[in-house]
C-alpha cells in the first residue's frame, strides 16, 4: 500500500500509518530505513515546519505516533530510536509539539519512559545515539537534569497489541538515578566539546557531585588552552558569568570554590579585543551584574550610575581602538539602542556627529532593523542643543529617502516636527506614514500635531498607541476626532497597533464629562466601541441614558439587528445597504440591548424608578415597535429591561413602579422577556458534586414568596413570579436526579 514510497502516499494515508505499523511492525520498518538510506529521502520532507494558518497542521503526526507505537516493543525500540534520531536532524521551527525529538525525550524520560525496554536497553541505545548522533544524543542527555519542571506530553499508545501494557509506571528511583548519572558521564566525558556544549555542563554544575564538578572546570581548562576561536571563547566566557558568577549562580547555590573556578577561567578566556572584551555590557538593555559587584541590598540608583560608568569607559575604549568601525562591529551582536546611546559620547563635535549618521544612512536597512536603533539610541543622546544642526546638516546632503529614515530615527517630538517644516511636503507626508510614534510625557501641542500628522496619514491607531498613557494633555476637540477616527478608519495593516479595551476605556473615561462634548456624541463613541467595551471600568453609562430617555432610540437600535414581520419599509436612515457593515452594526445593536441596565424613568442611583416616566417610555416604544413591524420582538426586549428592575426597598421585586406598569400591558411577550431576562442574569453556577437542586429550590422559594405577596395587588405579576418559581422547581428536580444517577453509576 504504500509503494512506491512517497510524500504524497504517506500525506494522503496520514491518519492510517500508525495502524499500519501495529500490523506489520517488521516490514513498516524496512520501509522506513530504505528510505532513509537512499540518496533521496522522503521521511524528511514530511518534517518541513508548518505555515502559520488556521487549517494547516504538520504532515508528520501519523509517522511520529506509528514510530511511538513501536518504541513501547523491546525488540523494535532500538530501530525507532535510531529512525527517529535521523529526522530529528531535520530543523523544524514551528508551535507544534509533536516533533522527532519530542518523541525521543519521551521515549528516554527517566522517570517515566513511554516503552518497554529495560534500563539496560535504555541505556545501551543513549550510549549509542551520542556515537552516532552527536546532537541528539546531547540534547536527550541534557534533558535528565535539567533541573526545570517539564510538561509530559504521553506518547502514541499500542491500539490492538499489549506492548505497553502497564510499562509507562513511574519507574524505581535507583532505576532512575543510574540512567541519570549515566547521561551526566556521557556529557562530561564528551570526545570532542564545543564552546555550547561546555556552558550547557556549566549552566547544570547543580546537580553534579563535587568530583564531577571538578572534572567540567578541567575539561574547560583544557579546552581553553587550545581554542583559538575566539567568537568560541567569547560565548563561553558569557555563559560561564552568566550561570555562576551573577545573582542567578547564587540562587542556583553556586558555593565559593565554584565561583572562584568560574573567575579564574572568564580571566583565562578573555579577550585582547576590547569589542568581545565588553560585548557583554552592550548585550541587553539590562545587565547582569558579577556577585563581586552586587549589594545584599540593592540600590538601583547606584546600580544604574555604575552599569553606565562601566558603559561609558568601555565605549571609549572601543572608539579609540577601533573607531565606527569597531562600534559597528559590536552592533552585529549587542543590542543596537544601547550601542547608539554611548557612541554619542564619542562625537565630540556637530561635525563629528553628523559624519556617523551619515555613514549610518550611506548603508542599506538591515533586516532586523538593528542600524535604525543604533541611529535612534545615537540622534536621542547628542546634546539637545546641537541636535537641530546635526540633524539639518545631515538632512541637507541626502537624497529624500534617506532624509525620510533620519527624521524617523529623530526623536518622536516637537523638535523633530520643526525641523521637518523645513523640507518638501513629500518627504513630510512618507515621514508620518512610516514613523513609529513613541509613547512619551507629550505636551498639549505635541499631542495636538502628533495627532494632526498621523490622523492625515490614516494612522489613528498609531496616534492612540503614542498618547494612551496620559490623555489629559489632549484637547477635547482633538480627542474627539482620534477616537472617531479609531472607530471608522481602517487602513493600518492588521494586528499593528491593536487598541487595548484598558486604554479605550481610560480615553472614554476622559472625554466623558467635558465642556463641548455631549451625551449623544459619547453615546456614538460608546456604540462604535461596544464589543471592547464588555468588561471595562467605563461601560455604556452614555447609551444607557439615551436609550432610557428616547424610545425612538431603542426601536432603531432593535431594527439593526432584527427583521419586520410584516411586508413594509424601515425608514432609509435605518437601513444599512453594504452587507458587511450592516452585519457588524447588527452585531453592536444586539450586544448593546443585551447590555443596557439602566431601567427607562429610573434615577442615575438606579434605586428608583418614576411610574409615570417609565409608563409613558413603554408606552411610546411599543406604538414604534407596532408602527415597525416589531411588535412581539421589541415586548420581548422590553420585558428584558423590566427584569433588571431593582426590589421594593424591604419588600418584594420588582418595584412597585414595574409591576403597575406590567400590570397594565398585561403582554405575554414581555412576560415571556421578563423570565428570560431573569434566567440570563443568574449567570455561571458553580455546585458541590453532591449538592443537587438547592440552588434552585433556595430561588424557587424566593420568587413564590414574592408572588404571594403580590397576589392581590398585582395578580398579573405574581403569576409571573410563580412560572418562573415552577421552572426553577423543575430545574432542582433535574439537578437532584442527575445526583442520584451519578451515585447509582459510583456503586
Amino acid at each position: 500500500m504504500l509503494k512506491p514510497f512517497t510524500t504524497e502516499k504517506l500525506q494522503s494515508q496520514d491518519s492510517d500509518l500508525p495502524g499500519y505499523a501495529e500490523a506489520a511492525p517488521e516490514q513498516f520498518l524496512e520501509l522506513l530505513e530504505e528510505d532513509l538510506a537512499s540518496s533521496k529521502p522522503v521521511l524528511p520532507e514530511l518534517m518541513r515546519p508548518v505555515r502559520a494558518g488556521v487549517f494547516d497542521h504538520p504532515s508528520r503526526t501519523g509517522i511520529l505516533w506509528a514510530l511511538e507505537r513501536l518504541a513501547w516493543n523491546p525488540w523494535t525500540f532500538i530501530r525507532v530510536v535510531r529512525i527517529l534520531a535521523r529526522l530529528s536532524q531535520t530543523k523544524i521551527d514551528d508551535n507544534w509539539a509533536n516533533t522527532p525529538i519530542g518523541s525521543l525525550s519521551a521515549i528516554f524520560r527517566a522517570r517515566s519512559p513511554q516503552t518497554a525496554a529495560s534500563l539496560a536497553d535504555r541505556v545501551r541505545a543513549l550510549e549509542a545515539l551520542c556515537e552516532d548522533s552527536s546532537d541528539v544524543g546531547w540534547q536527550l542527555c541534557v534533558q535528565q537534569f535539567d533541573g526545570f519542571p517539564q510538561v509530559v506530553f504521553p506518547n502514541a499508545r499500542p491500539r490492538w497489541r499489549n506492548d505497553a501494557a502497564g510499562a509507562d509506571q513511574p519507574v524505581l528511583g535507583k532505576d532512575v538515578y543510574t540512567f541519570e548519572c549515566r547521561a551526566r558521564d556521557l556529557m562530561i566525558s564528551w570526545p570532542t566539546p564545543d564552546a555550547r556544549k561546555l556552558a550547557d555542563l556549566v549552566e547544570r554544575l547543580e546537580n553534579m557531585s563535587g568530583k564531577d564538578q571538578t572534572m567540567v572546570w578541567d575539561r574547560i581548562d583544557l579546552w581553553s588552552r587550545t581554542e583559538t576561536d575566539e567568537t568560541a571563547r567569547a560565548t563561553l566566557r558569557e555563559r560561564i558569568r552568566r550561570a555562576v558568577l551573577t545573582r542567578r549562580g547564587l540562587l542556583r547555590g553556586m558555593k565559593a570554590d565554584q565561583r572562584a573556578r568560574a573567575s579564574a577561567v572568564c580571566e583565562r578566556l578573555g579577550s585582547k579585543d576590547p569589542i568581545r572584551r565588553h560585548a557583554w555590557l552592550f548585550a541587553a538593555a539590562w545587565v547582569e551584574e558579577s556577585t563581586d559587584v552586587l549589594d545584599h541590598r540593592p540600590d538601583y540608583q547606584k546600580r544604574e550610575e555604575r552599569i553606565h560608568g562601566l558603559r561609558t569607559e568601555a565605549m571609549a575604549e572601543i572608539w579609540s581602538a577601533g573607531g565606527l568601525e569597531g562600534v559597528f562591529a559590536l552592533l552585529k551582536d549587542c543590542d543596537g539602542w544601547t550601542v547608539g546611546r554611548y557612541t554619542a559620547a564619542c562625537a565630540d563635535s556637530e561635525v563629528s556627529a553628523a559624519n556617523i549618521l551619515q555613514r549610518c544612512l550611506s548603508i542599506d536597512a538591515d533586516s532586523d532593523g538593528k542600524l535604525d536603533l543604533f541611529m535612534r539610541g545615537f540622534v536621542s543622546h547628542i546634546d539637545e542643543g546641537a541636535r537641530s544642526c546635526v540633524i539639518s546638516a545631515v538632512a541637507e546632503d541626502v537624497a529624500d529617502e534617506r532624509r525620510v529614515r533620519l527624521f524617523k530615527c529623530a526623536p518622536f517630538r516637537n523638535q523633530t516636527w520643526r525641523l521637518l517644516e523645513g523640507v518638501n511636503r513629500a518627504v513630510r507626508d512618507q515621514y508620518w506614514r512610516d514613523v513609529f510614534p513613541e509613547e512619551a510625557a507629550f505636551t498639549a501641542s505635541e499631542a495636538s500635531e502628533l495627532i494632526d500628522g498621523l490622523l492625515e496619514a490614516g494612522r489613528p491607531r498609531a496616534a492612540f498607541h503614542a498618547l494612551r498613557f496620559d490623555w489629559s494633555k489632549v484637547e477635547t476637540g482633538g480627542l474627539k476626532r482620534l477616537l472617531a477616527a479609531v472607530v471608522n478608519v481602517n487602513a493600518e495593516p492588521a494586528g499593528q497597533f491593536e487598541i487595548e479595551p484598558y486604554y479605550l476605556s481610560e480615553a472614554l473615561d476622559s472625554l466623558d464629562g467635558r465642556s463641548g462634548v455631549t451625551v449623544e456624541e459619547m453615546a456614538q463613541l460608546e456604540f462604535a466601541c461596544i464589543h471592547a467595551l464588555d468588561r471595562s471600568e467605563h461601560g455604556i453609562p452614555n447609551i444607557e441614558r439615551v436609550i432610557a430617555k428616547s424610545p425612538s432610540a431603542f426601536v432603531q437600535a432593535l431594527a439593526l439587528f432584527s427583521k419586520r414581520s410584516d411586508e413594509g419599509q424601515d425608514p432609509p436612515q435605518w437601513r444599512v445597504d453594504d452587507p458587511e457593515r450592516g452585519s457588524s452594526l447588527a452585531s453592536a445593536a444586539y450586544r448593546l440591548l443585551q447590555r443596557v441596565a439602566r431601567v427607562p424613568g429610573s434615577d442615575d442611583s438606579g434605586e428608583c424608578v418614576d411610574k409615570h416616566e417609565l409608563h409613558r417610555w413603554v408606552t411610546e416604544a411599543r406604538r414604534l415597535c407596532a408602527e415597525s413591524g416589531r411588535t412581539a420582538v421589541g415586548d420581548r426586549q422590553i420585558g428584558q429591561f423590566l427584569s433588571k428592575a431593582p426590589a421594593e426597598k424591604d419588600g418584594p421585586w420588582p418595584c412597585r413602579s414595574v409591576c403597575e406598569v406590567l400590570e397594565t400591558i398585561a403582554s405575554e411577550e414581555v412576560a415571556a422577556g421578563l423570565e428570560t431576562g431573569v434566567y440570563n442574569a443568574r449567570g455561571v453556577v458553580e455546585r458541590r458534586p453532591d449538592e443537587g437542586g438547592a440552588q434552585e429550590r433556595a430561588l424557587s422559594a424566593q420568587y413564590r414568596g414574592w408572588a404571594e405577596r403580590l397576589s392581590f395587588e398585582y395578580p398579573y405579576i405574581a403569576s409571573i413570579l410563580e412560572r418562573i418559581a415552577r421552572d426553577y422547581d423543575r430545574d432542582a428536580e433535574r439537578e437532584d436526579s442527575e445526583v442520584r444517577a451519578m451515585k447509582r453509576l459510583e456503586h
